[in-house]
């Protein structure tokens, strides 16, 4: 449900006074695609956009946004639904696409953002979209697709964005080519002369010159600061002195000024200001069901007539909020000096909003309000509605609910486990786990025999996972063979839905192998619940362990095998994983074609990857897969597309090591060491070794070690990379570590070999990793004809683009293409076609992508050469 007062222009009962510049330069704004308006709270972001959209005359679709708009669904729904308050059905091609689901990848936008271009294409005017309170959207997934959004934008299509920080997707592009303006506090401030014209306008004080100069040197032209010291003045018997006090920052004169304005006001409506100060937007109604009085919009009104801070919003005085400043204020008040009030003000808020069908908001209120039971009820009521695009707000609910508030309700306590294994607090789960357990194993005979199966199946499930944290493998194969024996139906059991979601996932449940430190033991459990799964290849648990399983083949260095086992899940009929699972099954095959001598092959396959990924977390699949794209670009000798990675990556040798960037971060330090770029290299990975050492993840440990140990020989450091090496070889053994060695090349037989000779007969544990060094060579002379077989990368770079493309160019595109090698411009190619030119620059720049070539002369070069276009 979207509040009309969301999309409903602000309306300002006067304006302060006219601001001639402010406002030309928001007409400048209709010369770009963006507009941004940045500065802190009191500035008057909002009564400057407002102002400037009633006397523009343009078309401008409103967009006023709260915390409870940070989900990528909502916020397209409100930015399509306040168009369509000035354009009769529109939008009614996307709302179908925005309901499948949120995304972030320009692959998996396409259905939703292209249509979404597509409309306002052909909308036959100018059209402004405002968004007032950006700052509280934090979602990756929305700042991706504003990015995209912008990057495509059609130029009779303008966004202002109202925001107290800057903007988190990239903006400097937009900037440079003059297609972006910024106005800031600098413009935002009352210069002296119209902080002199408003005391004069819009109060009846009458400051001395040195009076006002004073007061605008305390406030530094601060709008807000300055209506709080008119308000205040106006009861002041000494305005010198007064003005005096006002010193300090912002936050101490606004809340010095409020503190002198509330405590002059009639205690009645003192009373009314602290209960309704909870509320982010109220009606008389609602007023009237927190205060528990009646009289709630003469209440509002005379608010409105004292001009103390408080914003109708819509023209008929049906809703209202109050400033920011004022409502943060009141509600810091209410919660120190009368904390019985805070909790009945939204309790009430809430029972009201509930009853209305405001279910979000009531939840927050239930919360705010200490009142846990009811946001237990809320979430067990509503759960699956709001897991259609509430995730991330149902899950900050759950976590802050008591535990003993959720005990007697499954689900909500389901879904507490779920959330818990996603923000990686392993250990609050197998306790839990099994207290749910035995409590309604002991129900089975007091519930519905089919409600008791369901519950039971995903209680077993989460037992399951429970026993995985502990590495007990057996029994996490136990209770996942009797969670799918109790909950057959996989569509009714939340384990099953939450593990098909699109999202990247908890990397422990995923890549076992990064977990898991027993090899022998996790083969065992990958060939029993394959074995079990073998009728179900997009089951969420059984696909990942085709992976893991063929890693560990891989690992021992029976690449036959491993192959044959990614082939039976990839190959098999109505195989459609979601993105998480997909993704390890393709880095496991790439790396088996490179190990066979198959570049052209592994490369390939890490390419088609990227375009297969439709994901709301599409940034971090592409961060994974293009780290592991440039580990294969060192392997393959291909130092150009290596240090490319190097410079785009993001990643600094200084970051701090975390689990969550383990595979990346040791891409980092590979490609830094074949840079040349050691002591950058060593510092990383020292600091990532000693956090693998710390979680006691051995694959990971053992890998650093390896790539310490080439560092180190690369920098002819000798005996400090005979040392890692000795280390690593000391772990591997027991697990029977080959291809990780392996896949080092040459210089690490070449560092095996001195350590066989320098270190073999030192002492026993010298002589135990030395025969195991002997045994990894033996791998090493095996391998030797891949290289006589392999092709390089950059040998063959133009077959790499062509397999890697799905769908090299369309019809359209090559027409496009022989059209720019004429030297028709983007203008006319439109005119040709007869279409506008915002499609051509979206085709152009699909072909430059699709081809990886930054000019047109470069893009007809590369689709000559590829044979995908003839002269």
């Amino acid at each position: 449900m979207i509040a009309a007062t969301k999309i409903h222009i602000p309306y300002e009962r006067h304006t302060l006074l006219a601001r001639t510049d402010l406002l030309r330069l928001l007409d400048e704004g209709m010369d770009a695609k963006l507009t941004l308006v940045f500065a802190p709270s009191g500035y008057g972001k909002t009564t400057a956009l407002s102002e400037w959209a009633k006397q523009s005359g343009m078309l401008v679709a409103w967009v006023s946004l709260s915390k409870q708009d940070d989900d990528w669904i909502t916020f397209w729904n409100m930015v399509i639904v306040s168009i369509q308050n000035h354009v009769d059905a529109f939008g009614l091609t996307v709302l179908p696409l925005l309901a499948e689901g949120p995304s972030a990848s320009s692959a998996s936008m396409e259905p939703a953002m292209t249509g979404l271009l597509n409309e306002l294409n052909q909308l036959p005017g100018e059209l402004v979209v405002m968004f007032d309170d950006y700052h509280l959207m934090t979602m990756p997934a929305i700042q991706k697709s504003m990015s995209y959004l912008l990057e495509h934008l059609p130029n009779h299509i303008h966004l202002y964005i109202a925001s107290r920080n800057d903007l988190p997707f990239p903006t400097a592009r937009l900037y440079a080519k003059g297609e972006m303006r910024k106005i800031t506090i600098e413009q935002l401030r009352f210069r002296l002369e119209e902080a002199d014209n408003f005391f004069r306008e819009t109060t009846e004080l009458r400051l001395s010159a040195e009076q006002l100069h004073m007061l605008y040197d305390q406030t530094e032209g601060w709008i807000c600061g300055l209506r709080l010291a008119a308000i205040s003045l106006k009861r002041s018997g000494n305005m010198t002195e007064s003005i005096r006090q006002f010193s300090g920052h912002q936050q101490h004169i606004s809340d010095y000024l409020l503190e002198e304005v509330i405590r002059d006001l009639p205690e009645a409506m003192r009373y009314f200001l602290l209960q309704t100060s909870v509320l982010s937007q109220m009606n008389y109604a609602l007023c009237e069901a927190v205060t528990g009085q009646a009289g709630g919009q003469q209440q509002l009104e005379q608010l409105e007539q004292l001009q103390l801070f408080i914003i109708p919003l819509d023209d008929g005085r049906n809703w209202y909020r109050y400033h920011h400043l004022l409502s943060d204020f009141l509600q810091s008040m209410l919660a120190r000096t009368f904390p019985e009030l805070w909790v009945q003000a939204n309790t009430r808020a809430a029972q009201w909003l509930e009853h209305n069908g405001y279910i979000v908001e009531a939840a927050e209120h239930y919360l705010a309000g200490r009142q846990y039971e009811d946001v237990a009820r809320l979430i067990e009521a509503h759960l699956y509605e709001l897991l259609g695009g509430k995730n991330t707000v149902v899950a900050r609910w759950v976590m802050q609910v008591p535990e003993q508030y959720i005990a007697s309700r499954p689900l909500v306590e389901l879904f507490y486990l779920f959330v818990m294994v996603g923000v990686r607090q392993f250990h609050h789960i197998p306790d839990r786990a099994e207290r749910l357990r035995i409590r309604f194993e002991a129900l089975k005979d007091q519930m519905d025999a089919y409600v008791w199966r369901k519950t039971m199946g995903d209680i077993y499930y989460f037992c399951g996972t429970a026993a995985y944290v502990k590495k007990d493998l057996q029994s996490t194969a136990d209770y996942f063979i009797r969670g799918d024996t109790f909950a057959p139906a996989h569509e009714q059991s939340l384990f099953i839905q939450g593990g098909n979601n699109k999202h990247y996932s908890v990397e422990e449940f995923e890549d076992h192998l990064s977990y898991i430190n027993d090899y022998q033991g996790a083969a065992q459990f990958f060939i029993r619940m394959i074995e079990y799964w073998r009728e179900q290849v997009n089951h969420p648990n059984a696909t990942p362990m085709y992976a893991s399983y063929a890693k560990v083949l891989y690992e021992w260095n029976r690449l036959e095998e491993a192959e044959d086992w990614l082939n039976r899940v990839m190959h098999a009929d109505g195989f459609d994983p979601v993105p998480r699972n997909r993704y390890p099954l393709v880095v496991a095959a790439s790396r088996i074609q490179h190990a066979k001598g198959n570049s052209l092959e592994a490369a390939a396959l890490l390419e088609q990857l990227k375009q297969k990924i439709d994901s709301p977390d599409y940034e971090i699949f592409m961060r994974k897969i293009e780290a592991e794209q440039a580990s294969l670009a060192v392997r393959q000798g291909d130092m150009e597309s290596a240090r490319r990675w190097l410079e785009h990556c993001g990643l600094e040798s200084s970051d701090e090591a975390t689990l969550d960037k383990v595979s990346e971060q040791l891409a980092l330090v590979r490609v830094l060491a074949a840079c040349e770029q050691f002591e950058s290299a060593l510092s990383l990975a020292e600091r990532i070794y000693h956090l693998l050492k710390k979680e006691d993840r051995l694959r990971d440990r053992i890998h650093i070690l390896i790539v310490q140990s080439m560092t180190y020989y690369r920098d002819n450091q000798m005996e400090s990379a005979l040392a890692k090496l000795s280390t690593a070889l000391r772990l591997a053994k027991p697990q029977g570590f080959i291809r990780s060695f392996v896949d080092e090349g040459s210089a690490m037989a070449e560092l095996l070999s001195i350590y066989v000779q320098s270190y073999g007969d030192k002492d026993a544990g010298s002589m135990d990793a030395s025969s195991y060094a002997r045994l990894v060579l033996q791998a090493f002379h095996a391998n030797d004809t891949h290289a006589e077989r392999g092709m390089t990368l950059l040998e063959d770079k133009k077959k790499i683009v062509k397999a890697s493309l799905v769908d090299p160019l369309t019809s359209r595109e090559k027409e496009i293409i022989h059209l720019m090698a004429e030297g028709l411009s983007n203008k006319q190619i439109a005119l040709h076609l007869k279409i506008t030119e915002g499609t051509i620059k979206s085709h152009v720049n699909n072909i430059y992508g699709k081809l990886q070539v930054n000019s047109r002369v470069q893009a007809f070069k590369k689709a000559l050469e590829l044979q995908l276009i003839s002269e």
